[in-house]
């Protein structure tokens, strides 16, 4: 990477509320399009339903076993669809941001150095562990084994009750639905993830980035202060201020799930 610098530190602050400000914007389509690439299954299920319904729409209770096993058909549909959505958002991200902040630093690169960046930081994504030691393929089983329960839950009640797939259908909506928040907050934890590990990566591959600046979110909790992320913006680690931190420090990329928290450049003074 170059190492001229064609900004100042107060207008590369400017220039970063601006970028957190436009990923914002950028991570709630990421939430819609996960949301709305899990709900491609729904009908899937509809179809399946239909299969086993007979002509008045009502599935006899002697089917309910085999209706249920086919469930595990949809299970793998949605882990499919979940794990092609959220790292397309992890890729998207990554690449939006390495992009963003090249331009920002007035840094030309190289197409090698873009995809080695944005390989780093996918893989770094994919393969962490969170504090949940789990990584992000079993968090995509949790969350679709989840909704394959609550399927089960309200297909076997409404097959017991000779209910017809015409009224099955808005309560299996109403699961979707109600798991929407699970979906969001994944898109958004894996994305914002990706996004500041992307920021981290492609400080340390520049001259004239010295350290960078971990920076409290506003999520407006009550709990706010028993964050991870807000003792990691009060701490002063290095003796540098609080919040400061070397770009190789894994730990201000994901305090927490669902974190607002973000981070900007620190330049070195003899680029300034």
């Amino acid at each position: 990477m170059s190492t001229k610098i064609l900004t100042t530190q107060a207008e590369l602050d400017a220039i970063f509320k601006r970028l957190e400000r436009d990923y914002g914007a950028l991570n709630k389509k990421q939430q819609a399009y996960a949301i709305r690439e899990i709900g491609r299954v729904r009908g899937e299920l509809a179809d399946l339903l239909a299969d086993f319904a007979d002509s008045d729409g009502i599935i006899k209770r002697q089917r309910t076993a085999r209706v249920l096993r086919e469930l595990d058909e949809i299970e793998k549909s949605l882990r499919t669809h979940g794990t092609l959505a959220l790292e397309n958002i992890i890729e998207e991200s990554s690449e939006w941001t390495t992009g963003k902040v090249s331009k920002a630093l007035g840094i030309s690169m190289t197409a090698a150095n873009f995809d080695r960046i944005n390989e780093h930081v996918v893989k770094y994504v994919i393969k962490r562990f969170g504090d949940d030691g789990l990584v992000l393929s079993d968090r995509i089983w949790g969350l679709s084994g989840e909704i394959r329960d609550e399927l089960s839950t309200v297909i076997r009640s409404n097959i017991i009750k000779g209910e017809g797939i015409n009224a099955m259908i808005p309560r299996i909506r109403e699961v979707y639905d109600n798991e929407t928040w699970k979906i969001r907050r994944l898109a958004r934890t894996e994305g914002v993830t990706a996004h500041r590990a992307a920021t981290s990566y492609n400080a340390q591959e520049s001259d004239v980035v010295k350290w960078v600046q971990f920076h409290d979110g506003t999520c407006g909790h009550r709990n706010h202060k028993q964050h991870a992320c807000y003792a990691l913006a009060q701490a002063d680690k290095y003796g540098q201020g609080a919040g400061v931190y070397k770009p190789t420090d894994t730990e201000i990329w994901c305090p927490h799930p669902n974190c607002t928290s973000y981070i900007t450049y620190i330049l070195d003074e003899r680029w300034l």
